[in-house]
């Protein structure tokens, strides 16, 4: 029974050695056909850097206080906990 778990695996792994040999050239035969090589800039769609038009602070910083806060983030609330109501945990789990 032993030997059966030390031969099978071999047995599997010689057939599958065997059945990737099949459809394979030589590589070292001058005569096969080899796709020409395609060669690309690294540079293709390179676009220079260009400075961008700089806006006024002020006005940008209202449009972000417009919008409830960078990236849409609105300040925590704090409010009094009322008496009966336990106190909810806030983020992550209720630690500090």
């Amino acid at each position: 029974m032993r030997t059966i778990y030390a031969v099978l695996p071999a047995l599997l792994f010689a057939g599958m050695a065997v059945a990737q040999v099949d459809g394979r050239s030589d590589p070292r035969d001058p005569k096969i056909k080899v796709p020409p090589v395609e060669f690309r800039s690294a540079f293709e769609g390179y676009r220079p850097y260009a400075d961008q038009d700089l806006r006024d602070w002020r006005k940008s910083n209202d449009e972000v206080g417009a919008a409830g806060g960078h990236a849409g983030h609105r300040p925590a609330q704090t409010s009094k906990p009322q008496a009966g109501k336990p106190e909810s945990p806030g983020g992550h789990g209720g630690h500090k």
